[in-house]
């Protein structure tokens, strides 16, 4: 089994927030986009640690636990892949280039 860990960098320092695509998925499911993000993250089998502070932010992220999306969603989030690599944690990450 692979397990994946990641915290996201506040969601790809906020670009993952403002993708158009999350933002009709979220639409479509009267969720947040930080909320289809996580829900994503969870359902691909990663291990996600949210870093709020904020009870109304931690609540949400719980909610997104119970965010069902479906194979359009799923399929839209994966063409969104732009193989870019925004944080590569010196000592941590290998040297991948």
């Amino acid at each position: 089994h692979n397990i994946h860990i990641t915290s996201y960098m506040t969601l790809a320092y906020g670009k993952a927030l403002n993708d158009e695509t999350i933002a009709q998925i979220a639409q479509k499911h009267s969720a947040t986009p930080a909320q289809v993000i996580l829900a994503w993250a969870i359902g691909e089998g990663y291990s996600v640690i949210p870093s709020s502070t904020k009870r109304e932010n931690l609540l949400s992220n719980l909610q997104a636990t119970q965010l069902q999306l479906d194979s359009d969603d799923k399929a839209a989030i994966a063409k969104l892949d732009c193989h870019d690599r925004l944080v590569s944690p010196e000592g941590l990450a290998p040297n991948w280039d």
